[in-house]
């Protein structure tokens, strides 16, 4: 028995849905089932918005559900968090934001937690940790890089009398070798905490 046009157009439309039925299931297993709700704040948290997602240990478990401000004792930024009953987060786990690569949307990050500690129920608050606004870090990294300038110039004029350097500057080297460790140390601080937390030079600060 020959099949019409319309007959094979149907069969076509009907398995081109059949497809995308069961890749929507299968790329939203994660969060599927039962959700709870728990919440979280922050004092800075630009980038992130309603349905955003939420990611426990790098894994997708739900989303942002309601962001909303509350104004005591001082402004925050509420989240309520819609989780998967898949995914339980613990009483010491943290909630971070952070960015799907370079230029990729905001979404909010929870740490494991320790396997010891309870687990946050539904209603509960997870602890925050703010991101740092790219103005903070770019000014910080002015300020090392204004003192190094100071340093290298007042180095310059020393040297240019180098025999009488030892004995007539002898304070001055001793406070520039002092301002030169102190800014050693300042840069190692910086370069640590981009390496720890590297979404904070994503997040762009307010103009």
């Amino acid at each position: 028995m020959k099949m019409n046009n319309e007959i094979k157009a149907g069969i076509i439309v009907a398995s081109a849905i059949a497809v995308v039925v069961l890749f929507y299931y299968k790329t939203t297993d994660s969060t599927a089932g039962k959700l709870y709700r728990i919440k979280t704040s922050f004092n800075y948290a630009e980038g992130v918005k309603q349905d955003a997602i939420v990611k426990l240990a790098g894994i997708e478990v739900g989303r942002v559900e309601k962001i909303q401000f509350q104004y005591t004792p001082e402004t925050k930024v509420e989240m309520i968090i819609a989780v998967s009953d898949k995914a339980r987060i613990h009483e010491d786990s943290v909630a971070f934001i952070a960015t799907s690569g370079m230029i990729g949307d905001a979404y909010l990050g929870i740490t494991p937690g320790s396997a010891d500690k309870p687990y946050i129920k539904e209603g509960g608050t997870v602890a925050s940790e703010d991101p740092v606004e790219a103005r903070n870090i770019w000014k910080k990294a002015e300020g090392i890089a204004e003192n190094l300038d100071k340093m290298l110039a007042e180095v310059k004029s020393l040297t240019k009398n180098v025999n009488g350097v030892i004995e007539d500057n002898a304070s001055r080297i001793n406070a520039i070798a002092g301002n030169l460790e102190e800014t050693a140390v300042n840069f190692k601080d910086f370069s640590s905490d981009i390496k720890q937390h590297p979404w904070k030079l994503l997040m762009k600060g307010k103009e």
